[in-house]
């Protein structure tokens, strides 16, 4: 197996990182970076030590919040802010800022590790209707005939891709009351309609970015100086949205790489051609699974399966920790599953290229061939 995919390694020493956060940051981004990171913008300054409040980081983060804007086309009456914290820091940001009094509920959709811990983050500072009975396990989705609203839940609350269990919805959730969406896992992976939320947020370091941002993307009418708990400021959203995402220093660098990552979206056809790469790259990860008369097996229902985080087991589990050894040493890394529930996962992030997903499926294959009974 390792002569086989010796001719697979592109770069020295390089593997290929399905990781599921931090994750791959595309190749000609990072030698973007590598070749302006003792200049940034002529200043003789490296982006990593140039002033927050320098005109050329204004300039910067002003045109990436337009970049963000232009590849999600984001309406006019939502402001988009880059917090600390990432998407955790927003489990407790986003009830902190929408709780405006005491007994208020709001509703959790809960389908995964994420949404739990948003939850019962949430459940510090608010009464939480959880829509759905919490499960010891997920497969699958709750249908709608299954969730439970609170008609004067201030909003509703899910994550769109849960990475752990490798589970997506496939569709926007249904809700008379404000969404709120955890869309760190698959942001920035195909066309949404913004106009639908109230308020969509996610950690950059998966698809966009660089760990420790989170890009919250919030509709205006749900920003107000009017909190039931007190909030920090660097959490409080009509603060930052006033101070341009800079009441206290922001990531200068994650934004920085956002900016690049952002611009080479734009030039390899924005969110549909994205789309179009996420369904061809998991299709092929899917399909050998499916056809491997058992070998692999994906436990998760077909219609919630995963886009960017497939996890799949052997059938014979006293081969998965030589399949990850075995990876590891044909350069395959982070193929390892979550620790709370074993196997294996692949992260198939935009930034994870065809070439790359075929080489993991030789692997497969290979792998398969050989210990197949």
């Amino acid at each position: 197996l390792q002569h086989y995919f010796i001719q697979s390694n592109l770069r020295k020493k390089m593997v290929i990182n399905f990781n599921a956060g931090p994750a791959k940051i595309p190749s000609e981004v990072l030698k973007q970076v590598q070749s302006e990171l003792l200049d940034f913008a002529g200043t003789g300054m490296s982006i990593t030590e140039i002033s927050h409040r320098s005109p050329e980081f204004s300039a910067l983060l002003k045109e990436t919040s337009s970049l963000m804007r232009e590849v999600l086309d984001i309406p006019e009456n939502y402001q988009v802010l880059w917090l600390a914290g990432g998407a955790s820091g927003m489990f407790a940001a986003i009830p902190l800022n929408l709780v405006r009094g005491p007994g208020d509920v709001v509703d959790h959709i809960v389908t995964g590790n994420w949404s739990k811990n948003a939850a019962k983050e949430a459940e510090k500072y608010a009464t939480v209707n959880y829509v759905v009975p919490v499960t010891s396990t997920f497969t699958g989705l709750p249908v709608e005939e299954q969730m439970k609203f609170t008609p004067e839940a201030k909003y509703i609350h899910y994550c769109e891709n849960e990475t752990v269990y490798g589970i997506e919805f496939p569709h926007i959730v249904k809700g008379d009351t404000p969404l709120i969406c955890d869309m760190s896992s698959n942001f920035l992976t195909r066309p949404v309609d913004v106009s639908k939320f109230g308020v969509i947020y996610a950690g950059v370091q998966k698809n966009l970015s660089t760990a420790g941002l989170a890009c919250v993307i919030i509709r205006d009418d749900l920003i107000s100086a009017e909190h039931h708990h007190p909030v920090p400021k660097i959490w409080d959203f009509k603060l930052q949205a006033e101070g341009n995402s800079c009441v206290n220093t922001p990531n200068v660098f994650s934004i920085y790489v956002t900016n690049l990552v952002l611009k080479n979206i734009m030039r390899i056809g924005g969110l549909k051609a994205l789309a179009e790469l996420s369904d061809k790259k998991s299709k092929r990860i899917y399909d050998l699974i499916d056809g491997s008369g058992g070998f692999y097996v994906c436990k998760i229902d077909k219609d919630a399966r995963s886009r960017m985080n497939i996890t799949f087991n052997t059938a014979n589990s006293e081969l998965e920790s030589e399949f990850v050894k075995q990876a590891k040493e044909c350069g395959i890394e982070g193929i390892k599953g979550h620790r709370s529930v074993g196997g294996m996962r692949a992260s198939l992030y935009n930034a994870i290229t065809v070439q790359e997903v075929e080489t993991l499926a030789g692997f497969m294959t290979e792998f398969m061939k050989n210990h197949k009974e």
